[in-house]
């Protein structure tokens, strides 16, 4: 995938994910890690559904097999490494918004 592509592809999924992550803190009483956490196991669910779709010989014919610990690592590696760092400073900003509250 070619890097603008990517960076595109990334955008797009922050800003989805972001909009539900602010929905979630809007609607329920779950802290904000509470959400982050729902949202890292809805991953997990959905690696796992497509993974379990790829390993079918029938199933969909792009290439890749999953192999779960080595995948597993590089979900892990690729949040810890966007987490740790403020490489997307440009993006929009969590910590630039006022805390609404609970109520």
């Amino acid at each position: 995938m070619s890097s603008i592509r990517h960076d595109a592809a990334f955008a797009a999924l922050r800003a989805a994910l972001m909009a539900s992550y602010a929905g979630t803190l809007a609607s329920t009483r779950m802290s904000p890690l509470e959400a982050l956490e729902a949202m890292a196991a809805a991953l997990g669910s959905i690696y796992r559904e497509v993974a379990d779709s790829h390993l079918d010989p029938e199933g969909c014919r792009c290439g890749w097999q999953p192999h779960a610990l080595r995948d597993i690592v590089a979900l892990e590696q690729a949040m810890g490494i966007n987490a740790a760092g403020d490489e997307q400073e440009s993006l929009f900003d969590l910590r630039s918004i006022m805390p609404a509250g609970h109520g």
